[in-house]
């Protein structure tokens, strides 16, 4: 709608090791005589203080050099691990173009998972995120309350995947999980998922509106459904993720499925608390301010 889609280290240098007399230079010694004066008295050990032996500087100053690149590196590595979870998300109805070019900026420069949108942005972000396919599109559907009969949610789906998008976020009815109607959630999930045509569906159970029996058997229906993550929330109504969620939703999934935490998480504090809690992929608005509170951690 707002944009046509197009398909080592070199030795630190050291004093010159002073001249060895004849005296001290063991190579000098006959092989069965014992280093020492003339009278054959053998010589005291040599001081703890005498010349380092250039070859013996050079090889331990290396070997600390390689040791700190690895832990270097290492850090580097983990940092952009972390950073490939994040979902770069913004979804506020005031977002502007310049706002979304900016999103897709900020996704290239951190190496984020995906910019997060709403479908009248998806063919746009297709079109400034071509040539870094590493990047997904994730579109919302049925957001964010999940009360739009299954045909729209279908029809939202269809059109997200036709500009661009590569993973769906969809949320489900509510009032279906509230009526106890889990036969029909599962078969709107289906549907939703089969109209996604392989691509991958995050499954939004907005866990702060549900009770803990109804957001396990909501998942259960997702994950049977064909869902590729279950999501925690929105953050639109209530709390968003908790670790105690995201535990619950990595239990219920039983290794079918990932579990994506969203909702109120703006630093870095939650988001390893989520990392560490199971969750697979991070929603957030706060991708840049985490990056860099990250960044400053390592």
């Amino acid at each position: 709608m707002f944009g046509k889609k197009k398909k080592k280290n070199e030795t630190p240098e050291t004093p010159a090791a002073e001249s060895l007399s004849a005296a001290d230079d063991l190579s000098a010694v006959p092989a069965e005589q014992p280093a020492g004066d003339a009278a054959g008295q053998e010589r005291p050990a040599a001081s703890a203080d005498a010349p380092v032996n250039a070859a013996q500087l050079t090889e331990a100053d290396t070997e600390r050099a390689e040791f700190e690149e690895f832990r270097r590196q290492k850090k580097v590595l983990e940092l952009r691990r972390m950073l490939r979870t994040i979902d770069h998300t913004l979804l506020r109805q005031t977002a502007t173009m310049a706002d979304i070019r900016k999103l897709c900026a900020e996704a290239r420069e951190y190496g984020f998972a995906s910019v997060c949108v709403q479908p009248v942005y998806v063919a746009a972000c297709r079109n400034l995120l071509d040539d870094a396919p590493h990047i997904k599109i994730a579109c919302v559907v049925g957001f964010p309350m999940g009360e739009n009969v299954t045909e729209t949610k279908i029809f939202e789906t269809k059109r997200a995947i036709a500009d661009g998008a590569d993973e769906i976020d969809m949320v489900i009815c509510i009032s279906a999980v509230k009526n106890g109607e889990y036969g029909y959630v599962k078969r709107e999930i289906k549907k939703v998922v089969k109209a996604a045509r392989g691509n991958p569906v995050k499954v939004i159970l907005e866990t702060s509106l549900l009770t803990r029996d109804e957001m396990l058997k909501a998942a259960a229906c997702a994950r049977d459904a064909g869902a590729a993550f279950l999501k925690t929330s929105t953050g639109y109504f209530g709390g968003g993720a908790t670790a105690d969620d995201v535990r619950a939703l990595k239990s219920v999934s039983k290794g079918k499925c990932a579990v994506k935490a969203s909702g109120g998480i703006r630093n870095a504090e939650t988001f390893r608390e989520m990392l560490d809690a199971g969750a697979d992929r991070i929603g957030t608005s706060s991708g840049t301010a985490i990056a860099e509170e990250l960044k400053k951690q390592s």
